[in-house]
């Protein structure tokens, strides 16, 4: 499938790879554990009884319950349940079936669309499931806490905000459908067609990474689904990428990882009338030159003028950002992300001593890492975001470091959070999300309304010359396939 290369490789491909945006945050690489976590976060616990508690795999080797770890559970998990917090707010846990991780998810294509092995450490399992309520009441997801059964393992788990049309996918699937996320693609045929065949899902909701704690929504704000958004179904994607200290073929284990939602309804719901939305960057054309201990990368992406208009109109001409994901693996040692206004940049988030896999994998409340004389953050129809991920390859193997989602590879991506999130039923009878749809001229590999790629522009004023000549060096090899 496209996105799935070896590193150290030359891309000599087109558009994004769509696995990419597994991005959003895809991975790689083993990480460093550790460190406390920066900024706000809700902590994610098993809500079972501790004497109810399954025994973790075996072969974990993360702490269970430890700090700012997604909790492990066992393989005897229930798909699906619903239990009720107070009057008005549930738990709603959605998990996989204890599905075996076998050839199926590890597994490589062998034709006639066969799979052999499990002979890969890196595999997909995806899952659909109907909210509760969601047809007949709007909603507010105020709570996500991921759920792994091999923490060690799990590399990430993103979730999406689906229409109906999710009911045509199979409960639990793998293969490229998953993989590439081929549920967020319109058919090819039927694209700008109107009335045409629309991927069902079209908005990201959440994102966990390896290590990170899970989210909570500020107060005031949530995540609406339900009636009259276009929202009433989930599906979430597991991406495994298994320690390369395990031998293949893979030894398939149960697995029932996934996401435990928090949801409000009635007076909770209504307390929270600001719509949370998110918007997703990514660079998947990334290539980093090896033996550099300095090696900054920087895109831009914006202005968001046509892609957020309802939000901007319904905003008074603003969007406020309120939390951010900072993505990257084991070789970003520093993170930055801001606004370009007037020629000039202004940081809203920063991580200056980036540690790959754990707490600075959470969402962290903005502004990050920075001093402001005005909070919140807030962003206009025609500023531009910047990104500027500073890598150390002194260490990698081979002549690149290719952007990419098994061991080895780089990211330099981002998840926000934002409001307001203008969410719409429309079309199929009120069905559909209905948003603004991505240009056709834009650098895309599916069809979300909430990601945007591959803008580069590498920004001089105020960075020191040294990083300026590194970055530039960094590109150099693939200036072919940037978008400018």
């Amino acid at each position: 499938p496209r996105g799935r290369k070896p590193a150290a490789s030359r891309w000599t491909g087109g558009a994004a790879s769509v696995a990419l945006i597994l991005l959003i945050l895809g991975g790689l690489a083993s990480s460093r554990e550790g460190g406390a976590a920066r900024g706000g976060g809700w902590r994610p616990h098993d809500p079972r009884p501790a004497d109810v508690r399954p025994v973790v795999d075996p072969r974990s080797t993360l702490t269970v319950d430890g700090p700012d770890r997604p909790v492990a559970v066992g393989a005897a998990e229930e798909m699906a349940h619903v239990e009720a917090v107070d009057a008005e707010t549930e738990r709603w846990s959605v998990l996989l079936p204890a599905v075996s991780a076998d050839h199926r998810v590890f597994g490589k294509p062998r034709g006639n669309g066969r799979l052999a092995g499990p002979d890969q450490r890196l595999g997909f399992a995806c899952h659909r499931r109907a909210i509760p309520r969601a047809l007949d009441e709007q909603l507010s997801i105020v709570g996500f806490e991921p759920v792994t059964t091999r923490p060690e393992a799990t590399h990430h788990i993103t979730a999406f905000g689906c229409d109906a049309g999710a009911e045509s996918l199979p409960e639990t699937f793998f293969g490229a459908t998953c993989a590439v996320w081929a549920f967020a693609v319109n058919d090819k045929e039927d694209e700008g067609v109107r009335g045409g065949k629309k991927a069902p899902c079209r908005v990201m909701i959440y994102a966990y990474d390896k290590g990170a704690s899970g989210f909570r929504t500020p107060e005031g704000t949530a995540v609406k689904v339900g009636k009259g958004t276009g929202i009433t179904h989930v599906v979430y994607q597991v991406h495994y990428l298994v320690p390369m200290e395990e031998a293949v073929p893979i030894n398939p284990w149960a697995d029932s990882s996934g996401i435990v939602f928090e949801i409000a309804r009635g007076e909770a719901h209504r307390s929270r009338p600001k719509s949370l939305g998110v918007m997703a960057a990514m660079h998947t054309h990334m290539q980093l030159q090896t033996g550099e201990a300095k090696l900054p990368f920087s895109y831009t992406v914006g202005p968001f003028r046509d892609r957020l208009a309802p939000d901007f109109e319904a905003g008074a001409g603003e969007v406020t950002l309120v939390a951010a994901h900072l993505h990257g693996h084991h070789m970003l040692k520093r993170y930055e992300t801001g606004l370009v206004r007037g020629g000039k940049r202004e940081p809203f988030g920063v991580i200056p001593e980036y540690r790959g896999y754990g707490p600075d994998q959470s969402f962290h409340p903005l502004p990050l890492g920075v001093e402001r004389d005005v909070a919140p953050v807030t962003m206009g129809p025609d500023d531009v975001m910047y990104i500027t991920c500073t890598f150390d390859t002194s260490d990698a193997s081979g002549d690149w470091v290719d952007y990419g989602v098994a061991h080895g590879a780089e990211m330099c991506g981002q998840i926000l959070y934002y409001h307001p999130f203008v969410s719409k039923a429309g079309g199929d009878g009120g069905a559909r999300l209905v948003r603004p749809e991505p240009a056709s001229g834009e650098d895309k590999d599916n069809d979300l309304y909430n990601v945007f790629f591959n803008q580069t522009d590498i920004m001089t004023e105020g960075v020191e010359q040294d990083m300026v000549e590194g970055a530039a060096h960094a590109l150099a090899g693939a200036s072919q396939f940037i978008v400018n």
